[in-house]
Parts: structure tokens; C-alpha cells; sequence
């Protein structure tokens, strides 16, 4: 598999999973609040658009130039 396609999966997909997937069991032990919520709640919340984030990341840097491509002919 190439580098560059490599590198957007793990921007895509690996940040996002290891980050939610990953962490959350050593959040979940954890006994504070962020803005009056838990933080367990809070971090897999914030995921949601950080996830959107990421794979709008990985598009416009990895895949972009193919659909520009392909609108040309």
C-alpha cells in the first residue's frame, strides 16, 4: 500500500479509533467533570466532530486531487 494512502487512514481512521477505543477505559475510571459533565461523556461527545474532523483532514490532503481529476475528465 502507498505511503501517502497510509498516512490518510491513519489520520482518517487510527486517530479517531485509538482515541475513543483507546482511551476510554482509562477515562472511565477517572472522577471529575468538564463544564458539569462527566469526562467520560465529554471525551467520546468531543470525538464526534474531532472524528469529522480528521477525515475532512485526510480527504483534502490525500484524496482530494483524485475527484479534481475526475471532474476535469
Amino acid at each position: 500500500m502507498p505511503r501517502r494512502k497510509l498516512a490518510g487512514i491513519f489520520i482518517g481512521v487510527i486517530i479517531p479509533f485509538i482515541s475513543i477505543i483507546g482511551i476510554v477505559p482509562f477515562i472511565a475510571k477517572l472522577d471529575f467533570s468538564v463544564l458539569g459533565i462527566p469526562i467520560l461523556y465529554f471525551w467520546v461527545f468531543m470525538w464526534f466532530p474531532l472524528t469529522t474532523l480528521c477525515l475532512c483532514i485526510s480527504w483534502h490532503i490525500y484524496d482530494r486531487h483524485q475527484y479534481k481529476n475526475e471532474k476535469m475528465g
